[in-house]
């Protein structure tokens, strides 16, 4: 069998931070990559002769056990030293996606195709450093159902979570497994209409299938009965082994309107967020949909369209929907001024500064919380130091754009504790006053600072 040896071990990796402990993941196998996929042997790289060392004579036996189980058949692993300038750039188109040894036939009589946009797909999902986990995690669920279960995709609205769910049932379905795709409300609606005698039906209908995926499960905030069926659902289909794949807006420890049994149920499994596409991001998401039109834009185009900080993907992608439009109207050419004069009624252009350095964040959260900086780093669970650490997370993650892994090991936390860090205050910046006056505290500190770095600089 042929692969792609990153995308094998991608979905390596993705098994293995399930299994080993997030101190073991984010120190000896987080920055690997899958090198080559030779006939006796897959060889993996890593960034030093001691993690090699460490990896061969600790983690060997359980990582060839795990490569076996995605290749489909039993497989030596090597190790050798790659640097890090070596290793493959990060991806920001579509990923490979990886094989399956596995041929699945549709079974006769199985769930009709998923309701959802054909579009929606996992080849036209664009890729970055904001959803990579998100992405991986998903694909993960039809290459192993029930790995991760459930798996969580949270994130405002807008940056793809929806498209992942769609990607999902489509190629479930083309796998040959059963998969339903439905909000939250339709599932809601749907069981108060089987409440009229067809109760059975209904839960016959969602409660056999492989996999069940259910979006913006916020809407079951205060709905007891529709979370008590759910709670149910998921029972039935959890212990069956079935995937169960959840989109929210929020970490279920947030939404204050779920019944503990359901929250204890979401919390098993990986939660994987989505954030806000940076520049290089936006870039290639407008490169693979300018695409898709018959009016080709220059790249210099694009790039002016994703200088603007648009918080979700959906605006980026309306954006160069109008510019689109437009520029046929003025004679054919997307410059620079006819792109401002198309995108100027919508928002001003905003150009992205540096962004702050973590040490200058750490400072201007311990100054404006009065707490000491060896606290917040460290495991003090003082109400205002672990309220500044929330603060310092969020600030890291959302302005010097730093990646989840990063923030753990700057604080010592594991990834699913740096995402209920940033998912607090994301909440909270729109519920709490104090929160949101906080945070604009910290960001004109941060931007005074860096105003008066570069007039030292310029002096």
């Amino acid at each position: 069998m042929t692969t792609n040896a990153a995308s094998t071990w991608a979905a390596t990796l993705g098994q293995l931070q399930m299994t080993v402990t997030p101190a073991n993941y984010e120190t000896w196998l987080r920055d690997t990559v899958g090198l080559r996929h030779e006939e006796a042997a897959f060889v993996v790289g890593a960034q030093t002769d001691f993690a090699t060392e460490w990896l061969t004579t600790r983690m060997r036996p359980l990582i060839a056990k795990t490569l076996a189980r995605v290749l489909g058949h039993a497989i030596d692993v090597t190790f050798e030293v790659v640097r890090r300038d070596e290793a493959p750039p990060p991806l920001l188109s579509p990923e490979l996606p990886p094989a399956s040894s596995i041929e699945h036939v549709r079974r006769p009589g199985m769930t009709p195709p998923p309701v959802v946009n054909p579009a929606l797909t996992f080849d036209a999902f664009v890729v970055g450093d904001e959803n990579r986990l998100a992405y991986r995690a998903a694909r993960n669920t039809i290459v192993e159902p029930g790995m991760m279960n459930p798996l969580l995709l949270i994130g405002p609205s807008g940056l793809g979570k929806t498209h992942l769910l769609s990607a999902i049932a489509q190629e479930a379905y083309e796998q040959g497994m059963s998969a339903i795709y439905a909000p939250a409300e339709r599932f809601g609606n749907d069981y108060v209409r089987a409440l009229g005698g067809k109760l059975e039906e209904f839960r016959r209908r969602y409660r056999t299938v492989d996999l069940l995926l259910i979006d913006d499960v916020q809407f079951f905030e205060g709905k007891e009965k529709f979370q008590e069926e759910f709670f149910h659902t998921f029972n039935d289909l959890h212990a069956a082994g079935k995937q169960v794949v959840i989109a929210g807006d929020r970490m279920p420890s947030q939404m204050s309107g779920l019944i503990d049994a359901l929250r204890s149920r979401l919390q098993w499994g990986l939660a994987a967020d989505i954030q806000r596409p940076a520049f290089e991001t936006r870039l290639a998401i407008l490169r693979a949909k300018a695409a898709q039109h018959a009016h080709r834009l220059p790249d210099a185009a694009l790039e002016r369209i994703a200088e603007r900080c648009c918080p979700t993907v959906r605006e980026l992608e309306g954006y160069l929907n109008r510019v689109l439009a437009y520029v046929p109207l003025v004679g054919g050419k997307a410059t620079a001024e006819v792109i401002e004069q198309a995108l100027s009624p919508l928002t001003p252009i905003t150009h992205e500064a540096a962004p702050p350095d973590a040490d200058d964040v750490l400072t201007a959260v311990c100054r404006r919380m009065a707490v000491e900086v060896g606290d917040v780093r460290g495991r003090s669970r003082n109400r205002d130091v672990t309220y500044a650490r929330h603060l310092a997370m969020y600030v890291l993650r959302e302005d010097a754009h730093r990646p989840v892994a990063e923030i753990g090991r700057m604080f010592l936390r594991d990834h699913s504790t740096v995402l209920a860090g940033i998912t607090r205050i994301t909440h909270e910046q729109t519920t709490r006053p104090e929160t949101a006056a906080d945070l604009v505290a910290i960001r004109e500190a941060l931007a005074a600072s860096a105003i008066s770095v570069a007039a030292s600089r310029a002096g």
